[in-house]
């Protein structure tokens, strides 16, 4: 009998010695919707190994064929056949609601004179990273890279290999112009028909190869694009986007850390400080913070403010807890109040609650 629990123990002892296999994780079998396309076609294959987010601010670029406009603050931007087209949208104002047209004011693409276009690549853009608060959009056959990041008074592209850059628009081109004294051909102002004024800024000098009424052409470029639209025709404001154009953020998080706190993190690249914006709301919670009051972009929850630099903490003042109003009652309310009461009382058949309560006893 000691012997037989002695060979089944040795035996059981033996088994927990040999390795046993991982089991495979589970995955959903996959399936084919009915409603919407497959997804993960506009994303990198690294991104489609985790659940993709749902119901987030840049949705509209994986839905369908990925060509709808999204907004961003201060700019609705859309992305279709390897360009992407950049609305400082109006404010359309009925008595039932408020919207913003999505208007293209400028394109930027890959000129079709690029020496290194490559026709093999998908002509749509894929999603190669995002964030709480940016999405990166890459457009493998033209070479271009643009940083969406969510409050940028400037979009941001990254044409990783030499290309010839265009820049269209539906309007006319009144005129451009190159200037800043220190770089030479790094910044070149474009007037529209429609009153709008932008702003292009390179990392390093570019020549205009040609120009119509309605496009510009650059020489073949590597680099940092940076586009922004003038707000005002105050000197200031094209002062302060010359002042922030070399810092550029490529992605943001919000965390939240510490109690009744949400801080706002940007990772950002090339010299200087960051130049972002600020809704109201954001105003009202800020501390500690380089405001820019004269600075203002438009958008459709109110003035964007400008705000320094890559970190922000938003402190909301904690709500305490109490049985009684913390601020009190205004004595003009205490008539009305009264008034109320008496309704409620009067409104109570007490002859109906004590018989149901003799009902129940």
């Amino acid at each position: 009998m000691l012997s037989s629990l002695a060979l089944i123990l040795s035996v059981v002892c033996f088994t927990l010695l040999i390795p046993q296999a991982t089991p495979a994780p589970f995955l959903f079998p996959a399936t084919q919707s009915t409603v919407l396309p497959e997804p993960s076609n506009f994303f990198t294959p690294n991104l489609v190994t985790t659940p993709l987010p749902t119901n987030s601010f840049f949705q509209n670029f994986a839905l369908k064929n990925g060509d709808q406009p999204e907004y961003f603050h201060p700019y609705t931007i859309r992305s279709a056949s390897s360009s992407l087209s950049l609305s400082y949208p109006s404010l359309s104002y009925t008595s039932a609601f408020i919207s913003q047209p999505f208007t293209p004011d400028l394109t930027i693409s890959a000129s079709q004179t690029s020496t290194f276009q490559d026709p093999n690549n998908n002509h749509h853009h894929v999603i190669s990273d995002f964030n709480d608060l940016s999405v990166t959009l890459d457009f493998p056959s033209s070479h271009l890279r643009f940083f969406l990041v969510r409050g940028s008074p400037f979009v941001t592209c990254f044409v990783y290999t030499p290309t010839a850059v265009s820049i269209s628009t539906n309007y006319t081109i009144l005129s451009s112009s190159s200037s800043l004294s220190s770089d030479s051909n790094t910044k070149v102002t474009i007037k529209l028909e429609n009153n709008q004024t932008w702003l292009i800024y390179t990392s390093s000098p570019i020549g205009l190869t040609d120009s119509t009424t309605s496009t510009l052409t650059f020489g073949e470029f590597s680099g940092i694009v940076r586009v922004a639209v003038l707000p005002d025709s105050d000197p200031k404001s094209e002062a302060i986007l010359d002042q922030f154009r070399t810092c550029y953020p490529t992605s943001g998080a919000a965390v939240l850390g510490k109690p009744f706190t949400l801080e706002y993190k940007w990772e950002n690249n090339g010299p200087g400080d960051l130049l972002m914006l600020a809704h109201p709301l954001h105003l009202q919670l800020l501390s500690h913070a380089t405001v820019l009051k004269d600075f203002k972009d438009k958008s459709i929850d109110g003035d964007l403010v400008g705000i320094v630099g890559d970190s922000w903490v938003l402190q909301p003042k904690p709500v305490p807890i109490t049985w009684h109003s913390v601020g009190g009652i205004k004595e003009n309310f205490y008539s009305e109040i009264i008034s109320a009461l008496r309704g409620d009382v009067e409104a109570l058949n007490s002859a109906e609650i004590v018989r149901q309560i003799r009902v129940l006893v």
